[in-house]
């Protein structure tokens, strides 16, 4: 379907490919790995012929047809989100479907795309692709705008399609579910492992365990050769070997050991400490149009306090921040800052910000015009940027670097409090370690919106779910906010079902003042309580599907294994892999129960919001 030969690819003194080889597969689902400024984007423009390789081949079978979602997105103007999703294909019912899968109501479709913030245009872009039905279809970071329930849908979306998937991907919870294979671009190479994210780790950590082991080995020979040549060179007697010994060193092609990329490490610099009180709100009103997003809002925020504002998309949580932020006006109530605040504010698509011809030393210079060039090349250096690279354009940067520099910006001048929106997008796995170390150490007040679990679990000390107008506290970390939510949707099945029993006549125990009292509790805070604990029983199916699909890969690895025909010699060893795949084979059937039960329930609750309207 895909074939790159020798591909060779480089930029000023930069190497990106040097004889990378890989085929694609009809059916594969791709995962493209690798550090930020590896290359995968550069590939992918190859791929596509937006760009040409220096040496080396790309083939393609002939009409080939292929489905590209970017990072940053060509305008659309003067179309609806429905017309923008089914144009020049005309299957507007299929539009709906998938529209609806991707967090679009009825209404939405109307909307005009223009309308639109950037995640939700992205959005629609995705849904035209899919519904296109591309031969391979290519995605650049695709998670980065979707909430849980719209990436489960979108990752099920996926695995019960026939499409060829190539996918540039940072989430390693989202190329565990959907990969296929992983390609990694290491070394000026791509390698390649057959599984999903986690099997590409065991296999690439075996793999380099062996290379090592390989190495220090030849090193030991080698030392031992030479060894003989020092000691014996002058010797007359011994000339023809120590000739020979030479001879055979100059053959040895010694082993590469595998290093990859050091890891950024940084920490933000010591700010002067604020007041106890940093920023406060006071009956908030804000509105876009005719959508109310708060009413009368209060919010507090005390020095110390690592703060994760989370909820559904669209509930309000950046516009939360931007007010904390001071960057968007309201209409009603008060926005008080504390004695000696200093703020940085990161917005979700900060790095879009940067002054494209800036080089990274000029958009570092541009925070603070006082800042000495040797203190800015050591930031700079901080995060990677060294000699001449610091140089480099911002238009000629990946979205991580890119999304780096930004990160960097915020230590040429200290703040003690940092508001962030979805900080880790496009950063690689290490880039994200980096980023989550330095924030635990920051001795001061952090408020950040993010979806990466791991993230939320390691920096947050204080959730504040943001829903239907209101901010409500969970005085704990991650863990805490998960396990609280769990308890209140146990809750809200005993009143559903206390009620239930009551209203048929089938319940010994309730009289009629308490079905009244049970009822009355129901309908006045049902509604809330349902729509806020959706979030712990999607995150059980979530988990249900991911073990779904790593089992659904190990039948399919056995069954390969098992049909190997070598494996026929040996009677007793294919009894028991078959039997352990019988074992594997019946998980997999508890595990379908299992997320058919969650599926069911996580129904009834969205049912039941609908009822209640």
């Amino acid at each position: 379907m895909l074939q790159l030969e020798s591909v060779h690819k480089q930029f000023a003194t930069k190497v990106l490919l040097e004889g990378a080889t890989a085929h694609l597969r009809p059916g594969a689902r791709v995962g493209l790995v690798g550090p930020n400024g590896a290359g995968k984007t550069t590939l992918f423009r190859m791929i596509l012929g937006e760009e040409s390789p220096d040496k080396g081949t790309i083939r393609k079978r002939p009409r080939l047809r292929v489905g590209y979602l970017p990072q940053e997105l060509e305008t659309i103007v003067g179309k609806t989100v429905l017309d923008a999703t089914h144009r020049d294909l005309y299957p507007e019912h299929e539009a709906e479907r998938i529209l609806a899968g991707l967090g679009f109501s009825e209404t939405d479709f109307s909307r005009p795309i223009e309308n639109l913030s950037g995640g939700y245009r992205m959005r629609v872009a995705l849904a035209h692709l899919l519904l296109s039905n591309p031969d391979v279809l290519m995605l650049d970071e695709p998670t980065n705008h979707l909430d849980k329930p719209t990436q489960r849908w979108f990752e099920r979306f996926l695995l019960d399609s026939n499409l060829t998937l190539l996918v540039i991907s940072h989430d390693t919870k989202f190329l565990d579910g959907i990969a296929t294979h992983i390609w990694e671009l290491r070394d000026r190479t791509i390698q390649e492992y057959r599984g999903n994210y986690t099997k590409f780790q065991e296999l690439r950590a075996a793999r380099d365990a062996q290379i090592e082991s390989a190495a220090n080995r030849q090193s030991k020979e080698v030392a031992r050769v030479q060894n003989f040549i020092d000691r014996f060179r002058y010797q007359a007697n011994k000339a023809k070997q120590v000739q020979s010994r030479i001879k055979q060193l100059d053959k040895v092609k010694l082993i590469e050991r595998q290093r990859d990329t050091k890891r950024v490490r940084f920490k933000f610099p010591l700010p002067s400490a604020s007041g106890r009180h940093v920023l406060e709100l006071k009956g908030v009103a804000k509105s876009y149009g005719e959508k109310i997003i708060y009413r009368s809002l209060d919010f507090t925020v005390e020095r110390g306090q690592r703060i994760a504002l989370v909820g559904e998309n669209g509930a309000g949580k950046s516009t939360l921040l931007k007010i904390l932020a001071g960057v968007l006006p309201f209409e009603k109530g008060t926005r008080q800052v504390g004695h000696g605040v200093t703020l940085h504010y990161f917005a979700q698509h900060q790095a879009e910000s940067l002054d494209p011809d800036d080089t990274i030393l000029e958009s570092l210079a541009e925070v603070s015009a006082q800042a000495e060039t040797n203190f800015l090349r050591g930031i700079a250096g901080a995060f990677l940027f060294s000699g001449d690279d610091q140089k480099k354009p911002i238009k000629a940067l990946s979205g991580g670097e890119r999304n780096r520099v930004a990160l960097a910006r915020m230590l040429v001048e200290p703040a003690n409090t940092l508001l962030l929106d979805e900080p880790t997008n496009h950063l690689d796995p290490a880039s994200v370690d980096m980023l989550t170390d330095a924030l635990t150490d920051f001795p001061g007040t952090i408020i950040f919106i993010s979806h990466d679990p791991t993230f939320l679990t390691r920096v947050a000390t204080l959730i504040v779910e943001v829903d239907e107008g209101q901010a409500k506290n969970y005085l704990g970390d991650y863990e805490y906010f998960l396990w609280k939510k769990a308890q209140e949707f146990e809750s809200i099945k005993e009143s559903s079902a206390e009620l239930a029993a009551a209203q048929a006549g089938k319940s010994d125990g309730p009289t009629k003042a308490m079905a009244s009292q049970v009822q009355q509790k129901s309908q006045g805070g049902e509604r809330r309580d349902l729509s806020k604990t959706q979030a712990r029983l999607e995150k059980q199916v979530s988990r249900a599907e991911s073990e779904i699909a790593s089992m659904e890969t190990k039948v399919k690895a056995r069954e390969l294994e098992l049909a190997d025909p070598a494996l026929y010699q040996e009677h007793g060893r294919w009894s028991d892999l078959q039997r352990e795949q019988e074992g594997w084979k019946k998980e997999l059937e508890r595990l379908t129960a299992r997320w058919e039960s969650l599926s069911d329930e996580l129904q009834d609750v969205r049912d039941k919001l609908t009822a209640i309207g």
